[in-house]
């Protein structure tokens, strides 16, 4: 997802208009629209201290919205949150549709540790799998990403049993790490 893609999808999960996100960034008249619309589009892309803004009044950590490239563990978990994110665009026509949940494109699970003479084998429910081959498995031996992996696993879990909604995970993910 882009950078626009990323604070018009935020922006509309806090059900704010283009017109009242620009009056909350400090633009006037016309200006209010017509910035937050060349932000969304990708017209344009702010500078250090606006991004910061942005975050700020879409009530997201800014590392949700910032490009970023793949140096740090928490750029690798941000990349996945929006891979699986763009999986679940709506075709609602409302204003402000309520957020849905993205679907299996991301499964998580923890690995149970074999002993060095046995081969690992990697197992899936047929039922979550809407690809006409089997899925693929990576296993990332970084201790922090993994860290992190274990933590959204275990928020994915949450959702997938009812104790949080897919609104609270979406919050969980436009927050984290700080969530």
């Amino acid at each position: 997802m882009t950078f626009g893609d990323r604070v018009k999808k935020i922006r509309v999960f806090r059900k704010m208009t283009m017109e009242e996100f620009g009056a909350a960034l400090g633009f006037e008249g016309r200006n209010r629209s017509v910035r937050a619309n060349q932000y969304e589009s990708g017209q344009r892309y702010p500078k250090r201290d606006m991004l910061m803004k942005i975050a700020e009044v879409l009530q997201c950590n800014y590392k949700a919205l910032d490009d970023y490239g793949l140096g740090s563990a928490e750029d690798i978990i941000e990349t996945l949150f929006w891979l699986e994110e763009s999986a679940s665009i709506n075709t609602s026509n409302k204003h402000f549709p309520e957020y849905k949940a993205p679907g299996n494109l991301i499964t998580l699970c923890e690995m149970q540790p074999v002993s060095n003479d046995k081969d690992v084998i990697c197992t899936y429910n047929e039922d979550m799998n809407t690809s006409m081959i089997a899925p693929v498995a990576i296993t990332i031996n970084y201790g922090l990403v993994n860290d992190f992996l274990l933590e959204w696993n275990k928020k994915k879990q949450e959702l997938a049993n009812g104790d949080i909604t897919p609104a609270e995970y979406f919050e969980w993910k436009i927050t984290w790490p700080h969530a």
